[in-house]
């Protein structure tokens, strides 16, 4: 069974749409929360968004990024810094990504994560975010650096032996490996 799923290309659309629809979001919802919760809620929504992707992705249900996820949702209304939320969501998102989703080859992995955080979150540090348009850019550059973690580990991308492995038949592999064993020479 192919599979259909291309995780850099929807990471890319998924932040690009985030960015698109940042400004009316907050719009909306600081009519009913003061500015810092109603932007915290909606980077919440977004990170809420990109969870269930990854659980997509890896196959895993729902239900495991639930702790993480209403976690950070509780740090909303509690933490009342922006720049302080937005480091609780990079680690929600390495904790659900590295942790929980995707758990194989952790040491590397957490290499990349750790790298890609940190350059997310100096990225959207540089830009220093003080208009709904520049967190915009910055919140679809942010997601565009995150596509990045999906194309250092994109476990879809054959490789050249497998390809040659898919197109040369079972006999004739068959054969070759016969040869190879009448023309090395004995063990005495």
């Amino acid at each position: 069974m192919k599979n259909s799923q291309h995780p850099v290309l929807t990471t890319v659309l998924f932040g690009l749409i985030c960015g698109i629809s940042l400004i009316p979001l907050n719009l909306v919802l600081n009519n009913m929360f003061f500015w810092p919760n109603a932007i915290c809620l909606t980077l919440w929504l977004f990170t809420a968004g990109y969870a269930v992707l990854l659980c997509r992705w890896s196959k895993q249900k729902l239900m495991s990024v639930s702790y993480p996820i209403l976690f950070l949702l509780l740090t909303v209304f509690l933490v009342q810094s922006i720049g302080a939320f937005f480091f609780l969501a990079l680690a929600a998102i390495s904790w659900i990504r590295s942790g929980l989703c995707y758990q194989e080859r952790g040491k590397v992995r957490l290499v990349v994560e750790l790298f890609l955080c940190v350059a997310g979150g100096a990225l959207v540090t540089v830009f220093t975010p003080g208009s709904a348009l520049s967190w915009a850019l910055a919140i679809w550059l942010f997601f565009l650096l995150q596509a990045l973690y999906f194309a250092i580990f994109d476990s879809n991308t054959p490789t050249l032996d497998s390809q040659y492995e898919q197109e040369v038949d079972p006999f004739e592999r068959a054969s070759r490996r016969a040869e190879d064993i009448l023309s090395a020479p004995p063990l005495a």
